[in-house]
């Protein structure tokens, strides 16, 4: 007897099939033959699938391609570091990042979706489907890319600058260098959350506020106008406080906005009133604060976000003022459910706080 093979790859199989029986003397009959169904083959448990999206192989090569330059940047911010305290932070850090970043590169065969939402408790829109292996690669990636957004901004900078006072190219220069910092930031988010996870910017909060009546979403913009005189007079109050209970802590980021921009206002205000603003907002609102509301309460999230903002500023006797602020953001993305807002009031404190310390003869 003859059998017919059994069907394998993309042929669905089947359990009955007539076949062929020949006898004696060229006659046949025809007979059932019972098989079993034959599986297509699957990935083995723990291992990455068949296939893997083309978004997610990009992610992989940015995450292996910032191991080594994170840890170029460690060591040379090491350089300049003082005191024996920070030395060792960032010598740790150097160790550490390439085996964080190797790997959550490794995680990405199997875990390269979005993340699920928990179900034990109600969750907002502005949720993020991110986990916790994103926010410790966060750094260590942003770490990498800044070695090649600074060597790449500064060093053009330098080359077409070289006709300008030294006072205009340190300012010059100054807007790169940060600039360079915050475009480094950004890349790895992109890299970890529109790479890996295959969202959107909408994902991170760039959309639209959320309807209020008749005039849709237009009354945000006003209320923004209100979040920043509202953010001004809590960081001037708050900020009185800080200075009593610490009268020996300067203010070093005033000195050092002089030192790098001098009088040069025009230089500075779209830095700190338009890049910073955007980049801020996406990384503490959008993804940190997003992350956070995937697994606490409001006032919780809105807390620890604003801790985590106030303290990336690493300064003491700023550290009460911008966590009022970073409170104040974070309930503008809770409530209006968008980046928006939180952008106005972000930008408008920046613009009269970069003109209070460049365009007066004000002591820091």
């Amino acid at each position: 007897m003859r059998q017919a093979p059994i069907p394998v790859g993309g042929e669905k199989p089947v359990e009955h099939r007539l076949v062929a029986e020949y006898g004696s003397g060229g006659s046949h009959s025809a007979i059932v033959q019972n098989w079993p169904p034959v599986s297509l083959p699957t990935a083995p448990s723990g291992r990455p699938p068949l296939t893997l999206p083309q978004r997610a192989s990009y992610a992989k090569y940015c995450l292996v391609g910032a191991a080594p330059l994170a840890v170029g940047t460690f060591l040379a911010s090491n350089q300049a570091a003082q005191g024996g305290g920070a030395h060792a932070a960032l010598v740790v850090a150097a160790l550490v990042s390439p085996l964080l970043l190797l790997y959550v590169r490794r995680r990405v065969n199997t875990d390269h979706e979005p993340a699920s939402i928990p179900r034990s408790a109600p969750v907002p829109g502005s949720a993020g489907r991110w986990d916790w292996t994103d926010i410790v690669a966060f750094v260590p990636a942003s770490a990498g890319a800044v070695l090649l957004t600074g060597s790449l901004l500064v060093g053009v900078t330098q080359v077409i600058d070289q006709g300008l006072a030294p006072a205009a190219r340190n300012a010059v220069e100054s807007f790169a260098g940060q600039a360079a910092s915050y475009a480094a930031a950004l890349a790895a988010l992109a890299a970890l959350v529109l790479l890996r996870r295959g969202l959107h910017l909408r994902d991170l909060g760039w959309r639209l506020p959320r309807s209020l009546g008749n005039l849709g979403w237009l009354p945000w913009l006003a209320i923004g106008i209100i979040g920043a005189a509202v953010a001004l007079l809590a960081a001037e109050w708050l900020g009185s406080a800080a200075t009593h209970l610490l009268p020996n802590s300067p203010n070093t980021q005033c000195t050092a906005v002089r030192d790098e921009y001098g009088g040069y206002v025009a230089v500075a205000i779209p830095l700190v009133c338009l890049i910073a603003p955007l980049a801020e907002e996406t990384i503490f609102r959008g993804f940190i604060y997003g992350w956070l509301r995937r697994r606490l309460p409001i006032i919780p999230a809105v807390l620890v976000s604003a801790s985590v903002f106030s303290a990336a500023h690493v300064v003491l006797v700023l550290a009460l003022p911008l966590f009022g602020v970073g409170v104040i953001l974070a309930l503008l993305y809770e409530y209006s459910d968008s980046l928006i807002p939180g952008a106005i009031v972000h930008g408008l404190f920046n613009l009269v706080g970069i003109i209070a310390i460049l365009g007066t003869t004000a002591t820091c």
